[in-house]
């Protein structure tokens, strides 16, 4: 047993050993991958995407969407908001990710509350049999509705 458990771990070893190494990678590659990247959104048919985390959730969301948030937010219909969570952000041929949030004056995600309203009502019936009672829940949530108004990337933060 003790001869078997030896010879894994030399296995184990010897495989561990012929890892990748990290390299050091130059800034001019960097250089070259930013500048790939700028060209890439400051095109004006590029549709740019954002991960943006709200209310306990994630998002993926694009000029023009929608996001339904739940509960009372203090917001009012017409306040314009800047989303300060963003996880990650991207177009067709690039995405960067933050670990865990981009820095916030790299990307800019603003939004307006376009809807305050009430959920439809869902039902909720309760019974039980041998008290003979009866209950019925209507239930509704408050509602939220944000519209992105335009996502915006700084290359000088980058």
């Amino acid at each position: 047993m003790l001869i078997t458990l030896l010879g894994y771990w030399k296995l184990l070893l010897r495989q561990a050993s012929t890892s990748v190494r990290a390299e050091i990678v130059g800034t001019h590659k960097v250089e070259k991958v930013m500048n790939a990247i700028e060209q890439e959104w400051r095109q004006r048919d590029t549709r740019l995407f954002a991960v943006v985390y709200i209310d306990k959730r994630q998002f993926k969301v694009s000029e023009n969407d929608l996001i339904v948030l739940y509960d009372n937010v203090p917001l009012d219909v017409g306040d314009e908001i800047k989303l300060e969570k963003i996880l990650a952000v991207g177009g067709k041929n690039f995405t960067l990710f933050g670990r865990p949030l981009i820095h916030s004056p790299t990307v800019a995600v603003n939004a307006t509350v376009v809807e305050k309203t009430t959920s439809y009502p869902q039902l909720r019936y309760l019974m039980n049999n041998h008290a003979k009672a009866r209950t019925l829940h209507w239930m509704s949530r408050e509602t939220t509705i944000l519209r992105i108004n335009d996502i915006k990337i700084d290359s000088k933060n980058l």
